[in-house]
């Protein structure tokens, strides 16, 4: 059972609506660091959550981070890949198909859309979406939990292109609260073909699309003052990479992309002001 209908009562007649698309690793660092970082902090720009099915599949089982997200201080919604994607798309899977292959670039996933090249699209199997998940994605089994390594983050890029499609006036942004680096650059080649055929999604060749990574979410908690330079360590334990702003007194910045180190990012955090996070 999916929850479109809940999505359109949101959204359909929504002006202006920020919306917070959920990835697992997010919400384990917002669940870890829960005792510091309140959800109000958090959570407070934005006026629905969004958690694709297969990232909700991903912490489901923990108990600490299903209650988390039950007691979100705003509505949210888990989409649903099998019944809430295809209507944003005019119930077209051909479009959803090339959604996800782009989204997806592993050899995984290609294997699986390769079966399909030549096959007309009134006969591939209705289950596909389900097939996708099972076959498509490099799966890891331990004694209590199946994971599909990066099922999250294609689901939530093809989220985030069906909603602008689908919503073209109604939303003013979507920040995706992701930490994995990878998502920059597939978002990018997605943007290149979002509106060519077979997509042909008719969405802005600059959609308001951001980024909440754990970095961003730490430079603004200390510029809001929520937590102090010093606690930045336990918080942040090994180097990431980031994207960010340095801003210079002639107005001036220069862009920086490289592995951030944790003391240098705690230097930046001494001097926020001077700089401003963008992954």
């Amino acid at each position: 059972m999916g929850n479109y209908r809940d999505l359109e009562h949101h959204l359909r007649h929504a002006e202006k609506a920020k919306i917070l698309i959920l990835d697992t690793g997010n919400i384990q660092f917002y669940f870890q660091n829960r005792h510091l970082i309140p959800q109000s902090h958090i959570f407070k720009h934005y006026d629905l959550i969004l958690i694709p099915g297969w990232v909700h599949a991903e912490y489901a089982h923990h108990s600490g981070k299903a209650s988390y997200i039950a007691s979100l201080p705003l509505p949210y919604i888990i989409i649903d890949e099998i019944d809430d994607y295809l209507p944003m798309l005019g119930y077209s899977d051909k479009k959803l198909m090339e959604l996800f292959r782009l989204a997806a670039p592993f050899s995984e996933s290609l294997k699986f859309f390769n079966q399909y090249k030549t096959v007309e699209i009134e006969d591939i199997p209705d289950d596909w979406i389900e097939q996708y998940y099972q076959d498509g994605f490099y799966t890891r089994t331990t004694s209590s939990l199946v994971t599909k390594k990066n099922a999250g983050e294609v689901s939530i890029l093809t989220l985030c292109f069906s909603l602008l499609s689908h919503y073209p006036t109604q939303i003013s942004n979507i920040s995706i609260a992701s930490s994995d680096f990878g998502i920059i650059a597939i978002k990018d080649k997605l943007l290149k073909e979002a509106n060519r055929a077979p997509l042909e999604l008719g969405i802005s060749t600059t959609p308001p699309i951001s980024y909440l990574s754990k970095d961003v979410s730490l430079l603004i908690a200390i510029k809001d003052e929520i937590i102090q330079p010093h606690q930045v360590a336990a918080l942040r334990p090994n180097s990431c990479s980031s994207i960010y702003l340095e801003m210079f007194p002639d107005g001036s910045s220069a862009l920086h992309e490289h592995v951030l180190h944790t003391p240098d990012f705690i230097e930046m955090c001494k001097n926020h002001n001077r700089y401003r996070m963008i992954f």
